[in-house]
């Protein structure tokens, strides 16, 4: 007796500066790998031209599900590394399956468009009044957790978030997103799953607590303006022992030092989400990447180059192990890493992707490269973080046999 495999997952990459030729480079080289998709997912470089993409992948694939979001500086795969301009594609034929993306972007507040993204996107999958197995989340930077908590809000807190926020180049808000339907710099776009095999899932920071702490003791949005009642940057140079210039960047000083929060325990082992400090403002206050809440402790988290090298591949191994048993056998999945991390180990990326194919088993991946990431932790909580990796497996456990 033969057997049909009832699903299937394909990337393909393309490194051409031109927008046309690339997409239409990366399609030719997806469709010797897959046929017919469902979903298509697509993640680009900012100088790309997203409508023209769009329109391509619409004309190619009309019948099929799009998601497209940017990627700070290059995009990764299963053939590796691939800095500079580029358009990736990641595709899934699923004979059972269902998928629905939407793109939502109004003047409405976060909360309220990642409402009806997703309420949109479950319509788009055909399958109304269904809670589906997973969502991707591709927003712009700005509001995460309100996003968050518009999906939660309608689908309740259970279902996995895995996601990345928009990024450009060079942190200057030329981030896009684009579904099969209209692009825009701004807003929330979701695409859920209904997959008809088994998915698992990791979210991990990698970082280590150095036991210094303080009490946040004034926020103004995203900008910490005071830590234990001090200015905010003072509390901060002591920790790194270092002085840091009044309002200037301080992504890289930083990267290797974000600021930690507890989200929980496993086995009295706390686990934290993280928040990347972006600049020092005129004040000596922190502006982030991330929201931080007054009366909340922040602790100084501290990670090293190996751990940002090696940590992609634990994060897989993770998700591998998350309700596995016996033989692996992985279709395919995706793989969410932070520029911040990923501009700060540039030059080893290849080992990156080294670790990420051998946790993957060799099977296709899609990494972009993004301003924060979102993912579900062992304890069920869905968050919104930085410099952290996010991790989904589609595991092959079921077969069409005739």
């Amino acid at each position: 007796m033969t057997e049909r495999r009832i699903m299937d997952i394909a990337t393909s990459i393309s490194a051409i500066n031109s927008s046309e030729n690339a997409i239409l480079d990366a399609i030719c080289k997806l469709q010797q790998k897959i046929t017919n998709p469902k979903l298509v997912l697509a993640y680009f470089s900012e100088h790309h031209d997203e409508t023209l993409i769009k329109n391509i992948l619409h004309e190619q694939y009309p019948d099929a599900q799009v998601l497209g979001c940017s990627s700070c500086r290059g995009v990764m795969t299963d053939e590796g590394y691939n800095y500079g301009d580029s358009i990736a594609l990641w595709a899934m034929c699923d004979y059972n399956g269902a998928f629905g993306t939407a793109l939502v972007s109004t003047n409405q507040s976060p909360f309220e468009m990642a409402q009806q993204a997703v309420l949109r996107a479950i319509e788009n999958s055909g399958r109304p009044g269904e809670l589906p197995a997973l969502i991707l989340l591709h927003a712009t930077p700005g509001n995460e957790e309100d996003v968050i908590k518009g999906i939660e809000h309608e689908l309740g807190a259970s279902i996995p978030i895995i996601g990345g926020s928009a990024a450009d180049d060079f942190v200057s808000g030329n981030w896009k997103l684009f579904t099969h339907e209209h692009t825009s710099q701004h807003g929330v776009g979701v695409c859920v799953f209904y997959p008809s095999c088994q998915v698992s899932y990791s979210f991990h920071s990698g970082y280590a607590n150095t036991n210094q702490s303080a009490v946040v003791t004034k926020v103004e949005g995203r900008e910490i303006v005071e830590l234990d009642n001090e200015p905010a940057i003072n509390i901060y140079e002591k920790w790194l022992d270092k002085s840091l210039s009044q309002a200037s960047n301080i992504i890289n000083e930083s990267s290797l030092n974000p600021l930690g929060r507890v989200v929980g325990k496993v086995h009295e082992l706390e686990y934290y989400k993280l928040a990347h400090p972006l600049k020092v403002t005129e004040r000596g206050g922190i502006e982030l990447f991330a929201t931080v809440e007054e009366s909340e402790t922040v602790f100084c988290m501290m990670g090293t180059d190996e751990r940002l090298i090696t940590r992609a591949g634990r994060v897989i191994d993770s998700a591998n192990d998350v309700g596995r048993k016996g033989e692996l056998d992985p279709i395919g999945g995706i793989t969410i890493y932070c520029a911040g991390c990923m501009l700060k180990v540039q030059d080893r990326m290849h080992e990156v992707a080294s670790y990420v194919n051998h946790a993957m088993h060799q099977a296709p991946f899609v990494s972009p490269f993004t301003f924060g990431e979102q993912g579900q932790f062992i304890g069920g909580e869905n968050a919104h973080g930085n410099l952290m990796i996010s991790a989904v497996l589609f595991h092959r456990d079921e077969y069409a046999k005739f």
